[in-house]
């Protein structure tokens, strides 16, 4: 089954959330041109995902350098990671046209992980930045 929409947790710093949703809105869409069996404007949308990726997770680690961040290391090794893994997802797709395997990648482990990361290192990463940022 396709879950093309999330519910998101909400974190303490407004960009973070602004990121979140539109990160979700490209899986969404994303899913919703698979379920509809057309390849149409996935490429597009695939490398629109990895730029906001790589954006959204650059300003993340600033906030956490910035804030002097505790556990900055280990919140940056799982950002490494998954970009590692969707640009190796992307290239197979872009190898092998598999709209199964670049489904059930969006589909289960991009959405339970986004969701999973949010509620926990973007949660205490963000209510600690919030912490120390100026009013």
């Amino acid at each position: 089954m396709i879950q093309s929409t999330l519910s998101l947790p909400r974190v303490a710093v407004d960009f973070m959330n602004r990121d979140h949703d539109e990160f979700a809105n490209l899986r969404a869409a994303l899913l919703d041109h698979i379920a509809g069996g057309t390849a149409d404007a996935i490429d597009s949308l695939l490398d629109q995902l990895h730029q906001h990726t790589i954006r959204h997770f650059a300003d993340e680690e600033k906030l956490m350098q910035e804030t002097n961040f505790p556990v900055y290391t280990v919140h940056k090794e799982e950002h490494d990671s998954v970009l590692a893994d969707m640009v190796a997802r992307i290239a197979h797709w872009r190898r092998d046209g598999d709209l199964a395997a670049l489904q059930k990648w969006l589909d289960m482990a991009v959405g339970e992980w986004l969701v999973a990361h949010i509620a926990s290192m973007d949660t205490v990463t963000a209510r600690f930045a919030a912490a120390r940022q100026p009013p």
